[in-house]
């Protein structure tokens, strides 16, 4: 009894020692208006968030601008430079309230008009916590890019707090952001939490989303559980995106796997979807799919499809196919 009690006020002293850090920073970060900045370790193999420009079908950086309001990040697959992987975390401060938050690859370069204040030592559970709060206080404005925040963060607290706001208790828009976030950057705990939602929420257009999210995982093997859910979910819809995000995945099983999917799939719109998924796979893959479509014991529909789709091709060896089948006559008959 002794021993449970110590542990108790152990945990309580714990956590109020977290909410007196988390309330230092948010004083250390109003106590001046303006931009203001500080830096936490950022979680491996989840891309480096900057701003990038396209430029002769290379994606270079060009950096970012605080004082754009129509700004946005996307993440690099490309090796980081050499240094330290951190994150920056940038709040914006007016009239002693913080209205913005950015968050970049510390190497990204950031600028503005103004001056960046700098807040050195922040704990990434002191940073996880002010953004939590930050968002919590008017969830309805300040999700996409708190949540974006916090799931670049290294501490296992970010994947807790990306999870409670993908739970049911929260709106839908709130919840697919999160989910998104889960995948993309929490590795293994982020997609366990994405195939859950993707697999017992209610909401079928939750369940959807959260396929694209597993989608963008790079933990385990993501493609195997969205095969799964292609034809198990119960909904035609969300069994057809499913197909649609395999076909996207560029994995090697998925000319055979969605193929399959037409002998057995008894939908007319998620066979649809199936041979629509097959064209988008690479251009000589997506040749001989829809070719051993045509010829093959599928349903008449899918064979349209697919006649169709070989048609929008218009590459030689399509419009081949397309000669053999008139000759023959039509396979759709």
């Amino acid at each position: 009894m002794k021993h449970a009690m110590l542990a108790v006020l152990a945990a309580t002293a714990l956590h109020a020692a977290s909410a007196f850090a988390a309330d230092s920073l948010d004083s250390r970060v109003k106590s001046a208006d303006g931009w203001v900045a500080w830096s936490v370790p950022m979680i491996a193999d989840a891309g480096t968030p900057c701003c990038f420009s396209d430029s002769h079908g290379k994606s270079e950086r060009f950096g970012c601008d605080l004082d754009d309001r129509n700004h946005g990040f996307s993440t690099s697959d490309d090796p980081r430079r050499p240094g330290p992987d951190e994150l920056t975390v940038y709040a914006h401060v007016a009239h002693a309230r913080v209205d913005d938050i950015r968050a970049y690859d510390a190497s990204c370069p950031v600028r503005s008009k103004g001056e960046i204040r700098r807040i050195e030592g922040v704990a990434s559970s002191d940073s996880i916590g002010f953004l939590s709060a930050w968002m919590d206080a008017d969830a309805s404005t300040r999700d996409e890019e708190a949540l974006g925040a916090v799931a670049f963060h290294e501490d296992a607290s970010a994947t807790r707090v990306l999870a409670a706001h993908a739970e049911a208790s929260h709106p839908r828009k709130e919840r697919e952001s999160a989910l998104f976030w889960l995948g993309q950057a929490r590795g293994v705990d982020g997609a366990a939490i994405v195939e859950r939602v993707a697999t017992t929420d209610g909401d079928p257009k939750i369940r959807e989303h959260s396929i694209f999210a597993l989608s963008q995982s790079h933990a385990g093997d993501p493609y195997l559980r969205i095969r799964a859910i292609s034809g198990s979910d119960p909904s035609d819809h969300v069994r057809s995106q499913a197909l649609f995000w395999m076909a996207q995945m560029e994995d090697a099983r998925a000319q055979a796997d969605i193929t399959a999917a037409l002998a057995t799939e008894t939908s007319d719109d998620a066979r649809e979807q199936a041979v629509f998924a097959l064209s988008q796979l690479k251009q000589g893959q997506a040749e001989d799919a829809l070719i051993a479509v045509v010829r093959g014991n599928y349903p008449r529909d899918a064979k349209k499809q697919a006649l169709f789709w070989l048609g929008e091709s218009g590459s030689p060896r399509a419009i081949k196919a397309l000669d053999e089948v008139l000759a023959a006559g039509s396979p759709a008959r």
